[in-house]
């Protein structure tokens, strides 16, 4: 479950980092699947505060950009979008072979 923080156009402190990670590790590796790797790129530009993470899980993937004038604003609504993203990609998982089991049960059972 490796996190990768880049940010572009300034220094990327720490409490910055620990942000990501800390969003990273209490919203979307509670609910992935397999082992979630999530990669945030933060920059500004102007009054913008741009947060950007992109996410694998598995089979399914997604990325989320948030502008705020907040960049912990930005971080926090980012992986909000994200968890709703995942919970969403998730739910569209289906068992292909559920149907054709229970085909077979209710020929056994006539």
């Amino acid at each position: 479950m490796p996190i990768q923080v880049a940010a572009h156009g300034f220094d990327l402190t720490n409490p910055l980092k620990d942000a990501c990670e800390a969003e990273s590790k209490d919203k979307l590796h509670s609910i992935a699947l397999n082992h979630i790797k999530t990669k945030w790129t933060l920059s500004i530009q102007r009054e913008e505060q741009i947060a950007h993470l992109t996410w694998v899980d598995g089979a399914f993937n997604g990325d989320v950009t948030v502008k705020s004038t907040d960049m912990y604003n930005s971080i926090h609504q980012c992986a909000k979008k994200a968890v709703e993203q995942m919970k969403k990609s998730h739910s569209k998982k289906q068992d292909h072979h559920k149907d054709s089991r229970s085909i077979f049960y209710a020929q056994d059972i006539e």
